[in-house]
């Protein structure tokens, strides 16, 4: 069993990167379809007939494109089972619960950190315990409402949109109940995950970072 690229296997790889920035671009259009695969071809043949490319190259790069799709799908095979002969079931199952342990431990980290940073806002804000009991409540009631939309089905991305932006709307008129607009915009900030806030480093809506893997 090897791990090395082949030549054979690294040129596609090499061709398909020219093709690349044209995904990254149609992931970038503020009009992104419910099926991006059908724009980001749309945009590729787009940018092809800009470019005079002839049909004869174009399906020299689609051949690429699926030559390292294909050669990557294999090596992570390779990859996974390697790891899996390395660790054999037991390893596996040990690893797979340290990793759930891991996780449980740092989500109870990150909710005791946003508890006290809330905790803090209010004691500055010197909010009495009914308005604080009031803010607790809308923010259950609000979970449990977001809960209800995430299961619910839609008939297109618009209306489901919409459903978000009307609870939003909803939760932000209940805040203004009890809160300025400023005191809204520091408690956004403090439900945010540590290092998330506004004009610090952030992971582009991918949430917290996890423990690595410990697997390679």
């Amino acid at each position: 069993m090897t791990t090395s690229i082949s030549r054979k296997l690294l040129m596609p790889a090499l061709l398909a990167a020219f093709v690349a920035p044209l995904s990254l671009a149609a992931s970038a259009s503020p009009d992104h379809p419910s099926r991006p695969g059908e724009h980001r071809e749309d945009l590729r043949q787009e940018a092809f007939e800009r470019a005079g490319i002839d049909q004869q190259t174009r399906d020299e790069l689609k051949d690429a494109r699926e030559d390292y799709r294909n050669a990557m799908k294999d090596l992570r095979d390779e990859h996974r089972q390697q790891v899996d002969e390395i660790l054999g079931e037991d390893g596996k199952a040990a690893l797979e619960k340290a990793r759930q342990q891991m996780h449980e431990e740092y989500r109870a980290e990150q909710q005791q950190a946003r508890e006290a940073r809330i905790e803090a806002l209010f004691d500055e804000w010197e909010l009495s315990e009914s308005t604080r009991e009031a803010l607790a409540k809308q923010r259950d009631d609000f979970r449990s409402e977001a809960e209800a939309l995430k299961a619910q089905e839609f008939e297109n991305p618009e209306e489901r949109r919409q459903a978000w932006k009307d609870l939003m709307q909803s939760q932000h008129e209940a805040l203004s109940e009890h809160l300025s607009e400023q005191q809204i915009k520091e408690l956004g900030d403090a439900l945010r995950p540590e290092g998330h806030g506004p004009g610090k480093p952030h992971d582009h809506g991918h949430g917290p970072k996890h423990p690595e893997p410990m697997d390679g």
